[in-house]
């Protein structure tokens, strides 16, 4: 009697230890399994499936030290301000308002006042490798400065190097828009194979050093190889290279030849960008007017944005009108897709709101904390871990002011451009369940295929398991 309470007894020890035993048998397992799905919420597999942060105008140690940050967001990628020696206007001062030097290169060794030396952009780059962060360059290689005293005897001694800076007058006809200058700035003769050299050795060299793609400013500005007599072999040149990704800034208009550049790099969705904002701006986020990303180039070859620097610095200040709201919720629209590359584009430190450079920091310095912030933060994992899932975008209930976007049955985006909240009672395929907002505040409800809960003014919701 007391032999069989004694081993009855130690039955559920006996079941005890063969529980632990499995769960340390398991739990690497177990660890790796939940490393892996932090790991493709934080990085995307790559460049062109991933989110894109604009440091601009971050200096090299600047990135650096913001790097684990920037990983933590949930960015793929940083897209440096030119890397390359450029003219020290205005006795090299480093005000935000003077960002416009950096895009007026006087000779293509890398390192500049601005955002640091050439060991510094190595550094960078190590950094940003450890944390599985790639690197893209914004490489400034149509012109140089317009200042010819400035630029380098390097420069100057490759024979016949510039077409000049007869400015453009005809923004309608390709050969003025190739073969002339941008605002005066000393246009590349990149028809000669010595320039393309040139150039293409510096490309390769910021790729020895750490890049893994670039950005190239007025890429339209540079002619084609069908570009009738004056087409060159240019693009084919540059662009191979062991990058990873490259993508041209093309601004749409009439001779901008969108697909014909998507054939060598990826391309902006500059009229998508103007789409977004006017829907921002009259708060109409109806699926009819910013479903369709205004371009004849495949969706997997754009790269769209919210705000550019060029839409947010320049003179005309398209979009500095703009509220961390307004950034919040377009970056919900466009980043929650699938298909396009979004970039995100760091304003200064409160920047916004009508106000350019609100003298807050200078060129070097970090920008303003919104894009690490929880709701754009959620929009990048979102984007992350939905790869490869279909879209579908509605305004739930026919509200042009909720936009929503379903990834297959696995996740939401929702965003609330109104001034008041919403109760939200629409289908969806997501599993029956509680969904915490990873954006905000807030849960949100599915029972037997309908979602249910409430979206705050001028918010976003994101909503996956």
């Amino acid at each position: 009697m007391f032999a069989k309470r004694f081993k009855t007894s130690l039955l559920p020890l006996f079941a005890g230890f063969l529980l632990l035993f499995h769960l340390v048998l398991a739990g690497p397992a177990a660890a790796s399994a939940e490393t892996a799905n932090k790991s493709n919420e934080l990085t995307a597999p790559s460049i062109k499936s991933g989110t894109i942060l604009h440091a601009w105008n971050w200096s090299f140690n600047t990135l650096k030290h913001n790097m684990k940050d920037i990983h933590d967001a949930g960015y793929t990628a940083i897209q440096t301000s030119p890397i390359n020696q450029v003219k020290e206007g205005n006795q090299g001062n480093k005000s935000m308002s003077n960002w416009y030097w950096l895009y007026q290169p006087t000779s293509y060794q890398i390192g500049n006042r601005y955002l640091g030396t050439e060991q510094e952009f190595k550094e960078m780059c190590a950094a940003a490798e450890e944390y599985g962060i790639k690197v893209i360059v914004d490489a400034v290689i149509n012109h140089t400065t317009s200042d010819y005293a400035a630029i380098s005897n390097e420069i100057k001694s490759i024979p016949n190097w510039t077409h000049g800076n007869t400015q453009i007058k005809n923004w309608s006809d390709r050969w003025d828009v190739t073969q002339n200058s941008l605002l005066g700035l000393y246009d590349w003769n990149t028809q000669n194979t010595q320039v393309q050299s040139y150039l293409k050795r510096f490309l390769e060299r910021a790729l020895n050093d750490g890049a893994d793609g670039f950005r190239f400013d007025a890429a339209k500005h540079i002619e084609l190889p069908d570009d009738g007599s004056y087409g060159s072999q240019f693009w084919p040149n540059i662009t191979n290279t062991a990058a990873e990704f490259q993508y041209g800034e093309i601004l749409q208009d009439s001779a901008s030849r969108d697909a014909s550049y998507a054939n060598y790099m990826n391309v902006t969705a500059s009229n998508y960008g103007h789409s977004i904002r006017s829907a921002l701006k009259n708060r109409n986020l109806g699926v009819s007017n910013i479903s369709h990303y205004a371009s004849d180039v495949s969706a997997d070859k754009l790269v769209t944005w919210v705000e550019s620097h060029d839409t947010y610095a320049n003179d005309d200040e398209e979009s500095t009108w703009m509220s961390d709201d307004d950034i919040r919720l377009g970056w919900a629209v466009i980043a929650s897709r699938s298909g396009s590359t979004p970039l995100f584009f760091s304003r200064p430190e409160g920047g916004g709101n009508g106000v350019r450079f609100p003298g807050k920091s200078q060129i070097g310095d970090r920008g303003s904390a919104l894009f690490e912030d929880q709701a754009n933060t959620a929009v990048n994992r979102f984007h992350n871990v939905m790869a490869g899932q279909p879209e579908e975008l509605s305004n739930p209930n026919g509200n042009n002011q909720i936009f929503m976007n379903q990834r297959g049955s696995h996740g939401v985006v929702l965003a609330n451009a109104g001034s008041s909240s919403v109760s939200i009672n629409t289908p969806t395929k997501l599993p029956d369940g509680r969904y915490d907002n990873k954006a905000g505040a807030g849960s949100f409800q599915v029972n037997d295929g309908k979602l249910t809960g409430t979206i705050n003014a001028r918010s976003v919701a994101v909503l996956y398991p």
